[in-house]
């Protein structure tokens, strides 16, 4: 069965995919039609039902029941091209209630276990330990670390995929150790400790169903509230806590997505030196892997631009500058489904702890 991905212009498409978004529309000539968007671990796609003129057909009615958003469907499809872009034209339909939603949604190039050993590792080289422990305490929270290692760190702008909050808070970790002494005044563990905690509301803001749809938590309170939020919880639990640190890493959560004229939701401008620093860390963290994500995922196209690509609308050169198109996934090692790769001998990633 072909992926999302791999689908061409004119193929028959059978398989089984996850229905995103479903709903009933109709043409400027008033006949129904249904539209949504499916995908697969791979990528995703559009998908039409038509009718006959006036819904006399009864196709739209009679299959959209089977397609019900926030489920698994096979289809039967014809692949088509319109306005430049792949969409399924759906001939058959049916529920597939026993498919696992786990199957649908893209998984880091990272195996979990090997993220894990590094976050170990990270909370193991921590000197103060006030520190130390409010990450271990997250660390050893079930109820907290379980979500946030298989939330996606967004929804579609950078690591949108399973575990991808826990790899981008490991990347921004050890972009902080190799950064932050150049600026002897840093405190270098506070950052260490932003990294894990700024975008931990993300675990609770985006359900890790495929799609990555927003809660109802989400779009209510929304992840900078629910981090800085969790970031008092905890510290409010542990005995003698010191109030600055706490003070200092509320703030950090608070201000992480830059001045607030900018319009991209802090809660507070950054005022401190770690909270200025980490908001651009952060920043060229998300959006060098939303460059490298847009080439990849471009990667069967002529062009030397990559399409504009939601939500930030931007293109980007493909042509890397030994004057060949790349592949960037092709630079990283395969993933390991197995998740091996608990010890340090089998890490593939630079290693700084």
């Amino acid at each position: 069965m072909a992926t999302v991905n791999e689908l061409k212009d004119g193929q028959t498409f059978e398989g089984t995919l996850w229905l995103v978004s479903s709903s009933v529309k109709r043409t400027k000539n008033g006949d129904p039609y249904w539209e949504g968007q499916l995908q697969d671990s791979t990528g995703s796609i559009s998908g039409k039902v038509w009718d006959s003129s006036g819904g006399k057909g009864g196709r739209v009615k009679a299959l959209e029941p089977s397609l019900a958003a926030g489920s698994a469907v096979k289809i039967r499809a014809r692949v088509e091209s319109f306005s430049g872009a792949l969409q399924l034209n759906i001939l058959e339909a049916a529920p597939a209630p026993n498919a696992s939603p786990e199957l649908f949604s893209p998984k880091s190039l990272r195996p979990l276990k090997e993220m894990v050993y590094e976050l170990d590792a990270a909370i193991a080289s921590l000197k103060d330990p006030d520190y130390k422990r409010l990450l271990s305490s997250f660390r050893e929270g079930q109820q907290l670390f379980g979500p946030f290692c298989n939330a996606p760190a967004a929804k579609a702008v950078h690591h949108a995929w399973v575990h991808g909050l826990l790899e981008h808070s490991l990347q921004l970790a050890r972009g902080a150790k190799a950064l932050a002494p150049l600026y002897p005044g840093l405190d270098e563990e506070l950052v260490i400790l932003g990294c894990f905690f700024h975008d931990a509301g993300k675990a609770w803001e985006i359900s890790a169903l495929p799609g990555f749809d927003y809660t109802t938590k989400g779009k209510l309170l929304g992840h900078i509230y629910m981090g800085a939020r969790l970031v008092e919880e905890l510290c409010g639990r542990m005995k003698d806590f010191p109030e600055e640190k706490k003070l200092h890493l509320t703030h950090l959560v608070l201000s992480h997505q830059g001045e607030r004229s900018e319009g991209f939701g802090s809660a507070a401008d950054p005022a401190t030196p770690e909270a200025i620093f980490f908001h651009h860390l952060d920043n060229l963290d998300a959006k060098v892997q939303n460059c490298f994500t847009a080439i990849e995922q471009a990667q069967e196209s002529g062009d030397e631009f990559t399409p504009p690509r939601y939500p930030m609308r931007k293109t980007y050169y493909r042509v890397r500058p030994q004057g060949e198109t790349v592949n960037h996934a092709s630079a990283k090692p395969a993933r390991d489904d197995s998740e091996k790769g608990s010890g340090p001998e089998e890490k593939s990633w630079p290693k700084l702890w």
